[in-house]
């Protein structure tokens, strides 16, 4: 079992000088993944089996996102609102494994993820 953790914040200022400002953030955190399993010898089987016992870990994995938006309502009706979102602000570069060899060295990888921009503007009425 792998356990995911998510917490999102989100503020928007509603009066004075900020008024229609928002800040927001985000932090994704997954535990340790098994990426294969140590070996055991099986008599019955007369082979070498998995020892379910015994994983071989991955390492944790956790991002962190930023928001800030900004929302007006025009005399017309119309709201517009702009946002600007960072996905995984502190990428790290290294390959994350995803299996590994029965003597536990790393057998195969995955690219990380880099850190991403998205802006959006929005009209509603």
């Amino acid at each position: 079992r792998r356990w995911h953790f998510n917490l999102v914040t989100n503020y928007t200022f509603t009066d004075g000088i900020l008024e229609g400002l928002g800040i927001g953030g985000a932090y994704r955190w997954m535990d340790k993944a098994n990426i294969g399993y140590y070996p055991i010898w099986d008599n019955d089987a007369g082979a070498w089996v998995n020892d379910l016992s015994k994983p071989i870990k991955g390492p944790t994995e956790d991002y962190v996102d930023f928001w800030v938006s900004y929302q007006k309502e025009f005399k017309s009706g119309i709201l517009w609102s702009i946002q600007l979102n960072v996905y995984d602000v502190f990428a790290d570069d290294k390959f994350i494994p995803t299996a590994a060899n029965p003597d536990g060295t790393i057998a195969q990888v995955r690219l990380p993820g880099q850190t991403n921009w998205s802006i959006s503007n929005t009209f509603r009425w």
